[in-house]
């Protein structure tokens, strides 16, 4: 029975709130208990801070005030005469200026140092005060160093108390005559007066190594243990009773006087623990009340928040057609009319994630929830199109983000034409689907893309052609909709890398893709455990049929696929990042090559290709200034091709480095010449040695009349530029013929020698018809160079 009643809403409410109630409060007075012990201490250091403070401004107001009114009485005319009287008396001039600040002792000393007159007040802590003549007249002042042309402040020992004296010259004629001092004894009626200013006891102490006496003392330490016993209240064993601090005045003789200010712990905390007891009673109060207002509480929400709990569980259901009012409380009801309005919000968010997961939110299309969707319905064949947006990464870069995102909305009302299921399933990608069709309608299907995507689309006056790349892959029913995405999209990625309109999966494609991605996983630990090889194919010199130059060329000895020829794995290399690393192996190989060679005679020159992106790298164009410049002298011995793109795409920048290679005298060939967009008037200012026309120009030469006028023409203008040419893919005697009689400097081809590894291309010399570059006899040392990174695009 007790257990049911403990699971009714109304007690766990109650026991809860107890619980709560109990926690809170304890938690309260824990950390009232501990910020009260913090504030103890702070309050501790704080009362002594302020007492000392007060006593230190006491006694330098003292101090302040004897100076000023000792000065003025030192310009006193009639004290002044009594300095050059024959029988000098003070005591009517002294005891004046002494009644005026009600001074416990006055002095004047002669200007000799003796004591000419001297005054005391017996019993100074009376109000009313007895005067008498010292016994120290005519007699020498004991503290002749005290006496100063200024005003000196001293504390002074006579007749058994303590004088915080004064001591200022008497000047006539700007001459000292003399010297009167005023003071004040530090007796028991000050130090009354500091513990009434301070609410500390207050005394005055004389000590040394061995001993301590207190002078004075306020009225209420008089019975004291410190006082009764001669110690000081700083004794370890008043450490945990007693506050005090002793500040220290200055010197009398040998002993260090000093004023002591003391209280007991518990007087200083005694508001402190009161406001404690306060804080645990009204503690014990608030919780005997809450308890209270806790059963009631849990009594009266019971039945509302029941009612609440059962529209909760319907709207979980999905019922959202409830009745909400609860009772009568106001509160209640205001939270069941916010339940109501959650109903709503709930409704229409649903409705906008239902949206928002099956359409995409900037062309109002199906998206590629909704394709998976729709295809669980499908069972006859169709086509499946991925039409994806070329160039669009340059539009948003050069006309911005906003117009990439009307040129996507304008494809996709295009596509929309063609009645057709579409979906925009990526930032640049759409899925088109044809259904009851087959392979042989692709291009039927392709065309009808194309025809509506072709037109030109014109954006604030700026016509952009609208072109795509599609990948196609065909489903005669129930195909795995991942399977699907998967083909299309390498179809795609074909096209797109081909540059092709459209291409249809096959399964190729995905060996393809496999072998790319194999390649892609090993390239890094091929670089760094030396898999790579460099052949070289060699140029001739035309003029004098002599070998001169090669060319070097990396390839891949792949463990498992054998030799790799540069066009599969340098596009890898260069999307993920280890372009450097591979230039870097290819260009210490090099050099090592070429220091081989001078080794045994022979004096061969090595190209190497240089990317386009390598001349936006400054770092790299100095790192290769340092290498090829440096104490070997390789900057006539390694040629760089440049492809034309590199100026071409990147003018400025790239202009800029080839201006500082060759100023560092690099020797440096323009590669594939005619391949891309360049001219020779562009050619003209670029600091370049050489030009190199690329084998389509040349392989059929003989035949192609077109190709005759083309190669001759840049021949002739070349050399008008004072640029060297070079013939690449000479394959017969007759193409080598003609570029002799048309005066080309160099040829390279398989007809003088395929691309060979070293030793190879050692055999290849010894029999070639060709005559060899020799530096002579003399043996030329092989060095082992300590190569920085450099950054290479091989071909």
């Amino acid at each position: 029975m007790m257990i049911n009643k403990f699971n009714s809403l109304r007690s766990r409410i109650f026991f809860f709130f107890i619980l709560l109630l109990i926690a809170v409060q304890a938690i309260s007075f824990i950390t009232s208990f501990y910020s009260n012990k913090r504030n103890e201490q702070q309050q501790l250091a704080s009362h002594l801070s302020q007492a000392e403070t007060l006593l230190k401004e006491e006694i330098s107001n003292r101090n302040y005030y004897l100076t000023a009114f000792t000065e003025i009485s030192a310009t006193d005319t009639e004290l002044r005469k009594e300095f050059f009287a024959s029988t000098p008396n003070f005591s009517i001039a002294l005891n004046n200026h002494r009644k005026r600040i009600d001074a416990d002792i006055a002095l004047a000393i002669g200007i000799d140092g003796m004591i000419l007159g001297e005054l005391l007040v017996k019993d100074s802590n009376r109000e009313i005060k007895r005067v008498f003549t010292g016994n120290q007249i005519n007699q020498p002042f004991e503290h002749t160093e005290w006496l100063k042309d200024q005003p000196n402040s001293v504390f002074y020992s006579n007749n058994d108390e303590i004088y915080q004296l004064i001591l200022t010259p008497v000047l006539d004629k700007l001459e000292v005559i003399g010297h009167i001092g005023l003071g004040y004894s530090l007796n028991n009626k000050l130090a009354n007066e500091l513990s009434n200013l301070t609410s500390f006891n207050v005394g005055f102490i004389l000590e040394n190594k061995q001993e301590l006496n207190w002078l004075s003392f306020n009225a209420d330490i008089k019975n004291h243990d410190v006082v009764k016993n001669s110690v000081s209240p700083l004794s370890p064993q008043y450490s945990e009773s007693i506050v005090a601090e002793n500040y220290q005045l200055g010197r009398v003789g040998n002993w260090q006087l000093s004023a002591s200010i003391f209280q007991l712990h518990s007087n200083l905390i005694a508001a402190i623990i009161q406001d404690g007891w306060n804080l645990l009673i009204l503690i014990f109060i608030t919780l005997g009340v809450s308890l209270i207002g806790a059963y009631f509480i849990a009594s009266s929400v019971t039945e509302p928040v029941r009612r609440l709990v059962k529209i909760s569980k319907g709207i979980a259901k999905g019922n959202y057609h409830l009745d909400t009012h609860v009772g009568d409380t106001h509160e209640l009801n205001q939270l069941a009319e916010q339940f109501g309005k959650m109903i709503e919000a709930i409704k229409s968010r649903e409705n906008e994630i239902t949206e928002q997961a099956f359409l995409d939110s900037l062309t109002g299309l199906p998206n590629r929830n909704q394709f998976n969707r729709d295809m669980h319905g499908i069972s006859k064949p169709f086509l499946l199109c991925q039409v994806n947006i070329r160039r669009l990464s340059e539009i948003n870069d050069t006309l911005g983000h906003d117009v990439g995102d009307e040129v996507i909305q304008e494809v996709a009302i295009r596509l929309q034409k063609l009645n057709k299921p579409i979906f925009h399933t990526s930032g640049n990608g759409f899925l088109i689907r044809f259904d009851d069709e087959s392979i042989d309608n692709i291009k039927n299907c392709v065309q009808t893309i194309t025809r509506v995507i072709e037109p030109s689309f014109i954006y604030q006056n700026i016509t952009i052609h609208l072109q795509v790349n599609i990948g196609v892959t065909a489903s005669d029913g129930w195909a795995q909709t991942n399977q699907l995405l998967k083909e299309v999209d390498a179809a795609m990625q074909i096209a797109k890398r081909q540059n092709l309109l459209y291409q249809m999966y096959d399964r190729q494609i995905d060996l393809n893709t496999l072998d790319r991605l194999q390649l892609v996983n090993r390239l890094k630990g091929a670089i760094e455990h030396d898999e790579f090889t460099l052949y070289y194919q060699p140029k001739l010199n035309l003029t004098n049929n002599i070998v001169e130059e090669v060319e070097a060329l990396v390839r891949w000895n792949h463990p498992v696929n054998g030799l790799i020829t540069p066009e599969s794995f340098i596009h890898i290399a260069d999307q993920t990042g280890q372009m450097t690393a591979l230039s870097h192996w290819v260009v210490n190989k090099a050099i090592e090559q070429y220091f081989a060679w001078q080794a045994e005679g022979l004096d061969i020159k090595i190209a190497i290709n240089i990317s386009p992106e390598n001349l936006l790298d400054d770092e790299f164009c100095y790192q290769l200034i340092e290498k090829l410049c440096g104490d070997n002298n390789l900057q006539e011995a390694l040629c760089l091709e440049i492809t034309e793109d590199a100026f071409v795409d990147h003018n400025s920048k790239a202009v800029e480095n080839i201006k500082l290679l060759r100023k560092n005298g690099i020797y440096l060939s323009i590669d594939d010449y005619g391949t891309g967009y360049s001219s020779l008037a562009q050619l003209k200012n670029l600091p370049v040695q050489e030009l190199k026309i690329d084998r389509c120009f040349i392989q059929h030469l003989v035949k192609q009349p077109q190709d005759k006028l083309i190669v001759n023409s840049t021949i002739q203008l070349s050399h008008q530029l004072g640029l060297s040419v070079v013939a690449e893919g000479v394959e017969d005697q007759e193409t080598l013929d003609w570029l002799t009689e048309h005066n080309c400097e160099k040829a390279q081809g398989y007809f003088i020698s395929r691309p060979l590894p070293a030793l190879d291309f050692a055999q290849w010399l010894s029999s070639s018809k060709f005559s060899l570059a020799q530096i002579g006899t003399q043996p030329i040392e092989s060095e082992q160079q300590s190569l920085k990174q450099v950054n290479f695009k091989q071909s």
